[in-house]
């Protein structure tokens, strides 16, 4: 878990020293792509769900405890928990899917939009819980920014009935971004940071990924 956590997903491009010459975030710190709109997010479970055969067994480890052995330094540990006091308390399995999901997706948002400096970047997360799951899982977010949530097999992901307005208000943003260049809220800037949280109620904040402080610092 380890090793696929620190390496990343085994498919993907690869810098092959011509048609891509360096990786990505080098490429965005050296304003590649600095000239288009880019919206980016990420839901606030992508990965929890692999772990939900495990919830019985996890609970009786503690998670700082398993963070170590995932190689998690002490001081990081700390903080990262306390800034996650509600995901763990709902157990082992959550914290530590988050903690993944963490790595894996949400750190990564911010440092691209960090690399991006002063282009035109806005952020968002996708906190809705799926009735299905429990939590805002991997691919959530992908029925509402196209608006289709009465299609087959939405259900399977996003429960009976999931909110009309939720897609309104995504879709609208996914729109706006082709038409114009600006999906309606805040942009993003290193000393702002506003953040889009779509959910029950759709709010922009700062400092909206202040839970991978630690972990962006580490």
């Amino acid at each position: 878990m380890r090793s696929f956590i620190d390496d990343g997903l085994a498919f993907g491009p690869m810098v092959d020293g011509e048609l891509l010459p360096r990786p990505t975030l080098e490429s965005l710190e050296a304003g590649v792509g600095a000239d288009k709109a880019l919206v980016l997010g990420a839901t606030d479970d992508e990965f929890s769900m692999a772990l939900d055969s495990a919830k019985g067994k996890l609970r009786f480890i503690p998670a700082k405890w398993l963070l170590g052995r995932m190689g998690v330094e002490r001081d990081t540990r700390h903080t990262y928990l306390s800034d996650n006091r509600d995901v763990a308390r709902r157990g082992t399995a959550a914290i530590i899917g988050r903690y993944i999901t963490d790595r894996m997706f949400r750190t990564l948002v911010v440092r691209i939009a960090r690399a991006r400096g002063s282009a035109p970047t806005w952020l968002y997360r996708f906190a809705w819980a799926s009735p299905s799951f429990g939590s805002a899982v991997h691919c959530l977010d992908v029925p509402f920014f196209f608006d289709c949530l009465g299609e087959e097999r939405v259900e399977n992901i996003a429960g009976d009935a999931p909110p009309q307005h939720l897609a309104d208000e995504v879709h609208t943003g996914a729109v706006g971004l082709i038409r114009r260049g600006d999906p309606g809220w805040p942009r993003w800037t290193p000393t702002e940071g506003a953040i889009q949280v779509f959910d029950d109620v759709t709010s922009t904040i700062s400092d909206g990924f202040v839970e991978v402080r630690a972990l962006l610092a580490g």
